[in-house]
């Protein structure tokens, strides 16, 4: 495990365009789901995501080690809570609760990324970056709006219980990553792809042939972009992020995701209060915090 630097510029970037593309997820994932079963587009995104990064791996000359070497056990932990297990879990909740709350869920992943990397990834847990984590998280709640707390328990609370061991899932992901033997990112990535859709084949494919879903050509496209998007590329610069930059600014993305759906909605015509002004700059002011010395 090498130690983290300072993020450059280019970290910054590629931070922004992992919460562009992980922001427009969940669109495509409700719309993949009007015909395809919730295992089944964790299997399909994972599989087509694995194919395409091994291919891409290949082409810069690097080669998959024998399969005993333990990287691929590395490769099996990583595909389990990095894809396997979210994958599934936040699908087969967003059946039953809205999308605004599985957010607001979500957004506590960067706070355990902080608490578990300070024990398990030599990232010290200062006061300045924990406070500004726990800003951040106030801030996803005055963007996506209180008022989605209201639908915490109730009928719907194992659905709830589902994003947080998502949430959790990704935290313990990057810790992973952040542990993991160095390897070109390109070969990791492919690598951990591979063993996550081994980890939801049996499951994915047991729903889909029991599914009685009808096809329709947007669902199908919408997995097929989450194979080729918010799978493979973000892979790839997930875990270089993770390597050069460290684990905690890596999870800084779950409180920039919020902010590319405010903008997205305002390029459709929507416009935003002052809820989600004022959500903004807390977010904003939370990773400034953070970020402090």
């Amino acid at each position: 495990m090498t130690a983290a630097r300072a993020p450059g510029l280019r970290d910054w970037l590629e931070l922004l365009l992992l919460a562009i593309i992980w922001g427009t997820a969940f669109v495509f994932i409700d719309v993949g789901l009007n015909s395809v079963s919730p295992g089944g587009v964790a299997f399909i995104r994972l599989t087509l995501g694995a194919v395409i990064l091994a291919l891409y791996a290949r082409s810069r000359g690097h080669h998959f080690p024998a399969l005993t070497d333990p990287k691929w056990l590395w490769w099996m932990a990583l595909g389990f809570f990095g894809n396997a297990l979210p994958f599934y879990l936040i699908p087969w909740a967003q059946q039953d609760i809205p999308s605004a709350l599985a957010g607001i869920l979500l957004a506590v992943m960067p706070l355990s990324t902080v608490v578990l990397a300070h024990f398990f990834a030599g990232e010290r847990m200062t006061g300045w970056k924990f406070a500004g984590f726990l800003v951040g998280l106030v801030g996803v709640i005055i963007l996506i709006g209180p008022s989605a707390l209201a639908d915490l328990g109730g009928p719907k609370f194992l659905a709830q219980i589902a994003v947080l061991v998502a949430a959790l899932a990704y935290a313990v992901n990057v810790i992973i990553a952040r542990r993991a033997p160095g390897m070109p990112a390109s070969l990791s990535a492919a690598g951990m792809l591979i063993g996550a859709s081994l980890w939801a084949a049996p499951l994915g494919i047991w729903q889909e042939i029991a599914s009685e879903r009808t096809f329709d050509i947007w669902a199908w496209a919408s997995v097929v972009w989450l194979g080729i998007g918010p799978t493979a590329i973000t892979s790839v610069i997930y875990l270089r992020l993770i390597t050069n930059a460290g684990a905690s600014f890596m999870a800084t993305v779950n409180y920039l995701v919020p902010i590319v759906a405010v903008i997205a909605g305002l390029a459709l015509g929507e416009a935003i209060g002052l809820g989600a002004i004022l959500g903004l700059t807390v977010i904003l002011a939370g990773i400034a915090i953070a970020r402090r010395s």
